[in-house]
Order: C-alpha cells, then structure tokens, then sequence
C-alpha cells in the first residue's frame, strides 16, 4: 500500500469505550438497516437503498470487520509467521464451504439506541462513524460468547437496535462443527465472498445458478470490446414486494458459474461488483487477470476494503466512460511518492521564516518532477494562507534579461491590483514614501506595476538620465532590491519566490537575484523572503553561474538545501496508475510494473507512454467492464526507446505535418507565446499556426491559458525545436524576427519590438542575406535597446 494510503489512514482516532454493542444476525442487520433506510429516505426501491451512502457505508464496515478477522485466521495458519504476543483474537474454526452459506453465521455488532443516546450525549466521547473496525479482539471474543443465545431467536429486542451503528461484524465459530480449509485458502475467500454476495444486494440476492444473467467470464477483457456501438445496461429497480423470508432459503451455490451482473443492475460501485467478481469466480485467463484478477489471499480483500471505505470519492465511483471517451486519458496535478522531499522543502521554509537564512534548490533530471514538487508546495503555503507565493521560469530561448524575475514581480503587482483595494493602496504609499519618483524606473521590467501608481504618477522620471549601460544595470538591481524590501514590509504573510529551469539563468539574473537575497535590507534578516529554484543539476557545471552565486551565499552564512529528485518508486508509481485510472492499487499493479521497467520510473515518461497507450488503444475506458482497461501482452511487446526525449520525437511524427509545422514555429519563441503574438506572426508569414495549434492542444501537447499558448513540458518544446535542422533554425528566427519588426515600427508596440529583435538576434549574422537586411536589423536593435536603456 502506498504511503499516499498509509498516510491517510493513520489519522483514523481510536473511539471511546461504549456501551455494549448488541449483536445481530446478517439477515436481521440487512432486514433492519433496509426498513430503517425506507423509513429515513422515504423510498421502497431496493436499488436506491443499497447505492446509498448510509447502507454502503455500514456494509463496507461489516466487510472489512470480518475480512479482517479472516486475515488474521490466516496469518496465523501461514508457515513461518509468529503470533504476536498482544493479538487476543479467539482461535477461528472455518466453515465448509460446500455445507452452507457463511451468511448464516455472520453476527454484526450494532449500538443500541439507548446506548446510542447515551453515547450522543457523552461529550467525551470520540466515536466516529467512519472508523469500521470498532470491536478489539477482546469484544469480538465477547461478541462470540453472546451469540449462543441469539441462534434460536434473534428477534428480541427489535426495536431498540440501531441498524445504522454498525461497529464490527463476526463469523461465528461455535454456530456448527465445521472442518478446517485447504491451506490455499480459495475456498474461504469465495465463501466470503458469496456472503458479500447477499450483504451489499440488502438481502435481496443469494450467489448461485438462480441468479444467472451471464457468467463472470464473459465480461472480460477482449479484443472486441469496444465502448462505442454498445447500449448501456439499464438498472433494474427491485420493488418492496420482494420476499424479504427468502434469505432463509439459502441454497448451495454454484461458484464457477455465479455471476455479479445482478449487482450491477442494481447500480452497485463498479469496483465493488469487481471485488466480489474475483473472490467467488475461480479463474480468469489472459489480459483479464492482469486488469484485476481473482484474489489470493483474504488479506488482499481486506486492504481493498479499506481503501474504498477510507477513499470512497476515488475507488467507489464510477468512471464516466462518455467523458473518457471525448475528451481521453486526462492527468490531475497530485504528487506521487515525493512526500519526503516535499516535507524537507517544508522545514527549510518554516527555518528560513522563523531562526535561519536559507535557500533551497530542487535538482534532478528533466521530466522528474521538479516542477510540480514546487506547485505542490505552493499549493500547501497558499492553503494556510500563511505567504504570498510568486514564480517565474527561465527560458533557454528567452534573452531579455531578468525576463523570470520580472515576470514573477509582475504577477505580484496584477495580484495587488486586482486584490482587496486597501492593500494596492497600502503597497502605493509604501513605494512612493520609501523610493519616490524612482520607482518609475522599474515600469519597463514590471509592466502591471503602473497600474499601482496610478495614471497621476510621474512616469516621466525614467527618462531623465543619463547613466551609463553599466550604471543603469547596477541602479536597476538597487531598485529591485528597494521594492523586495518595501513590498515585504506591506503584508504580514513571507514572500516566497520561486524561480524554475535555473540550469537557463542569465548572468543578469544571477547579479539581480544575489543582491536580492544578500543585500535587500531588512527582508531577509527579519525573515519574510523565501527563495527557492529548481534546475537540472545533470546539465550544470561547477563554474556555472548558479553554483557560483549558491557558493557565495554560503560564505555569508545563508545555507542552501538541495533536494535530489529521483526517478520514482515502483510503489509510488503503481499510487500514479491506481489514482489517475480510479482503480484499486492491487488491479492497476501489474501495468505500473511493466511502465516502470519500460520507463524507468520517470513521471514525464509514464504520461507520454500511457497517453500512447491510449492512442492505440491498449489502454481504454470499457463500457462492459465500466473501467480502464489494458491488454497487457501487446504493453510488454511495445518497443519504446530508453528516453522520453526520443519518444518524444518519435511521436511528433504521428501529428499532421501542418501541427508540426506549427509546433516547430511556436517552439522557436521558448516555453510558450500569447496567443495574440502568433495571431500577428500568422499573417504576417502567411501560414496556418492558431487552428493546427489548437489541434495540438487536443492532442496534450500544448495548453492553453491566459491567453497563451504553452508546451506542457520542456522536453515537448525541445523535440519541436530538434525538428529544424541546425543550421536552418537561424534563418527560422530571423523570419518570424523581421516579420514581428515591421509590426512592431508601423504600430509603435514597444514590447512586440523587444520579441522581434530578441528573435532577430537568435538568428545571428549568419542569418543576413544582404546589407540592406543588415542596415535594417541594426536599426530594429538600437531601437530596442533605447527602449532598454529607458
């Protein structure tokens, strides 16, 4: 079980001693909770009460109590295996199977309600009606005592019982002088199983030939079972008038041939029907066995009980297979398996507010998830309410200096804007007491910060000098480092900025970012600066600007945590697989096995090749099954290269030579570019690039947002740019720069001029086919670089 799960589960708190729990047999307890439910819901459809979350909930409990028991039973029986000295569990004697039905000797502990009342009125007391297992091994033995009384009439008493308090069920050993199981165990899981059988259908249904609508087989995994073409089964609606008396008409059931197709008419949870599928039909073949075979042993049931009871949101809803359909295998934003990392990030923050000076950088590989770790964190402070989180990303094709800094300062001041109207006043009279006209100077680097000073400010002090290049550069830096320290005074919450892909930090960033972090005033002294990055640490040398700047800082006592990432468990993986397909761990393990060793454990990788999967449809929503589902053998005979970058590539070539044509022209602008921008450049060059674009976003290659257009990924950029050769990808540049350079003159767009001439300047003097291009070119750059000075 993954540690996602385990982690979850150990918040369960341990309920307060109550009064004794009455016990009652299976046919009672269903009988009871089902009128109680009619009662409460107003309801006589049987279907209805058993899909509810009350019954569903109380049944689960009764499940997992005696999977439990059961598992204990054989651990005990399993070779090799000590008994622990503190488990006081009463020695278990088995039911034959082939002799009865084990719902005959199933008792369910349920709280009076005068106990019940008592137990409300308790202020002390930590019942929680979603802890299942409520009775310890000393109150089962208990439990089991009382039942000899209750065999002959268990009808006393009827009235005073809560159905719907479930706290623990039991299999009676001293009901009948059964014999021992084989050692395999098969027989008692299927004999559970069965009993489940009756529990979740309220009574309603026994397991066995009567009940055929077809055999479990034939709702397998096969290669026709496609979704589309194929009419939904309809629910049937069992009405009151059923014979509730026929529970005691159990007859033998025949397990090979017992089907769960009743259980899915009545609406049950698909992978509930799934669970009792495989514990009473004897064998599946094939793919069939891989997408969630029969069980091996009951402990196996008991963990997958305990999943569905702890994530019910997860595990017992139903895939909606027409959204899975249209729209395909879709990934959420959850961290699998990196619970430590982020908890080390956590503490270097909460020491870096509180005692100590320190940074953080998180390292690894692309496509490990360095990226995400960090939106998980920011995810964890914003939820506090405890910090103001800022980011900004460097781009290797970016050359506007402090273009990451500035974007994520920039955000800061939309955030301001657009936030409470006392706060965007309070930041404007702290910036204006504390830097005066001077703070106009920062406008060009943080465009939204003129929407705090307003349309009075004198924008006009920016203009009025006469500094050198070099000057300039230093006396921005000093600015910077007033506005961190003035705008961390305004608010009481820390600012933490994050910077990702430092592995493409420009010089001017490293210059501005140290004076930042080592001389920007009181900011970091009185702890309300966090700073922390992520870089590909295997792309970086040690003279590179970054490992110099962090080396710096720690002469001067600042510390910096670097968090390694890894490629991901096999655990942590199959928690990915299980979570995203909303399919229990046990089911989705043997996919993760074969994704990680084809993988290697890289996140990145795993989308791309389970995204693939879906393309070629070896991975698909199944309307027989009502879940995902795989065909394992033709995964494993799936060549795929040791590295996402060339799969990557690899599966560029499937897309129309019209989207790749478009990718390799949005690629040529970085990470991504707004929409407008490439509406320009569309008529300008005269070539399709919104609607392949948006047909690119369909395909998961790109995302749309903001009005931009971005590549969900750097390596998804970098293959759209390896699809230019070398030494054409100059001439590439130098297009798209003179077409935006044109626009940008005839319309006076001072930041569409910055883009073209940082594009011009991509393609180099190499690129220039004449002076006249040459004379042109020169001009666009000290156009811009007058706009830059000012």
């Amino acid at each position: 079980m993954s540690n996602h799960h385990r982690s979850k589960q150990q918040q369960t708190t341990a309920p307060a001693a109550a009064s004794s729990p009455e016990p009652v047999s299976m046919k009672k307890w269903t009988v009871g909770a089902v009128d109680s439910l009619r009662s409460r819901r107003g309801t006589q459809n049987v279907d209805k009460i058993v899909c509810s979350h009350e019954y569903l909930s109380c049944a689960l409990k009764i499940a997992h109590s005696l999977a439990r028991q059961l598992s204990t039973f054989e651990q005990e029986r399993a070779p090799h295996t000590e008994k622990s000295n503190t488990d006081k569990s009463p020695p278990m004697t088995m039911i034959e199977a082939s002799d009865k039905s084990w719902s005959e000797y199933i008792y369910i502990s349920c709280m009076t309600k005068e106990a019940f009342e008592k137990d409300m009125k308790d202020e002390s007391s930590t019942h929680n009606s979603n802890n299942d297992d409520k009775l310890d091994p000393g109150e089962l033995h208990n439990l089991s005592k009382q039942l000899s009384t209750l065999l002959e009439n268990d009808d006393n008493n009827q009235n005073s019982i809560d159905y719907l308090d479930v706290r623990g069920a039991i299999l009676n050993e001293g009901a009948v002088d059964g014999r021992s199981l084989t050692n395999d165990g098969k027989l008692e899981i299927r004999s559970l199983g069965i009993a489940f059988y009756e529990l979740f259908s309220g009574g309603h249904l026994t397991a066995g030939a009567e009940t055929l609508g077809h055999t479990a087989a034939e709702s397998e995994v096969g290669e026709g079972d496609e979704l589309l073409g194929h009419n939904p089964t309809k629910r049937r609606s069992l009405q009151s008038n059923t014979n509730l008396d026929s529970l005691s008409q159990v007859q033998s059931p025949s397990m090979a041939s017992t089907s769960v197709e009743p259980l899915k008419l009545l609406g049950l949870p698909t992978a509930l029907c799934d669970l009792i599928s495989n514990m009473i039909v004897d064998s599946v073949d094939g793919d069939a066995r891989d997408n969630g075979g029969t069980y091996g042993l009951i402990s196996e049931v008991r963990d997958d009980l305990k999943l569905m009871i702890d994530f019910p949101n997860l595990y017992l809803q139903d895939v909606d297979l027409l959204k899975a359909v249209n729209v395909g295998l879709q990934f959420g934003g959850s961290l699998y398996g990196r619970e430590a990392e982020l908890q080390t990030l956590k503490e270097c923050y909460q020491r870096s507010i509180s005692s100590e000076c320190e940074v953080a950088m998180i390292c690894g590989a692309s496509g490990i998830g360095k990226s995400k770790l960090s939106r998980e964190f920011a995810r964890s402070v914003n939820d506090d309410g405890r910090s103001i989180f800022l980011s900004g990303r460097f781009d290797r094709l970016e050359s506007q200096p402090l273009h990451a800094i500035s974007s994520a300062f920039d955000k800061y001041c939309a955030w301001v804007t657009m936030g409470d109207q006392s706060t965007a006043e309070k930041v404007y009279t702290a910036l204006k007491e504390n830097m005066g006209e001077e703070i106009a100077c920062l406008v060009s680097a943080i465009p939204n910060l003129a929407n705090i000073l307003g349309d009075d400010f004198n924008f006009n002090q920016s203009s009025k000098n006469d500094d050198t290049a070099i000057d300039a550069q230093k006396r921005l830096r000093y600015l910077f480092c007033q506005f961190v320290d003035v705008i961390s005074r305004c608010h009481e919450e820390p600012l933490i900025l994050f910077l990702d892909d430092c592995q493409w930090i420009d010089n001017a960033s490293v210059a501005l970012l140290n004076q930042i972090l080592m001389m920007s005033g009181s900011a970091i002294k009185d702890h309300r600066f966090f700073f922390f990055g992520a870089c590909r640490d295997d792309e970086i040398s040690e003279s590179h600007p970054l490992n110099t700047m962090l080396t710096s800082m720690n002469c001067f006592g600042t510390e910096t945590a670097k968090i390694q990432l890894t490629s991901m468990s096999k655990e942590a993986l199959n928690e990915m697989v299980s979570t995203e397909l909303s399919l229990l761990p046990r089911i989705t393990r043997p996919l993760a096995n074969i994704l990680h060793h084809k993988t290697k454990g890289s996140p990145l990788f795993v989308k791309q090749v389970m995204m693939e999967l879906y393309k070629q449809r070896l991975l698909y929503p199944s309307l027989s099954r009502r879940r995902w589902v795989w065909q394992t053998n033709k995964i494993l005979d799936m060549k795929i290269p040791d590295n996402v970058a060339t799969f990557i590539t690899n599966t560029f070539d499937r897309l129309s030579f019209e989207v790749v044509s478009a990718l390799v022209v949005l690629s040529c602008f970085g990470a991504g570019a707004d929409i407008s921008l490439i509406e320009v450049l569309e008529k300008e060059i005269e070539q399709p690039l919104i609607a392949p674009l948006d047909d690119a976003v369909a395909h998961s290659v790109l995302g749309k947002r903001n009005g931009k257009l971005y590549f969900m990924h750097d390596k998804l950029q970098e293959a759209a740019y390896s699809k230019m050769k070398p030494e054409e990808r100059c001439l590439h540049h130098n297009r798209y720069g003179l077409a935006l350079g044109f626009v940008a003159v005839r319309e006076r767009d001072d930041r569409l001029l910055l883009t073209a001439v940082t594009q011009i300047n991509h393609g180099g003097p190499q690129a220039v086919i004449d002076d006249e291009q040459a004379v042109v070119m020169a001009n666009l750059n000290l156009d811009a670089g007058k706009k830059a000075m000012n």
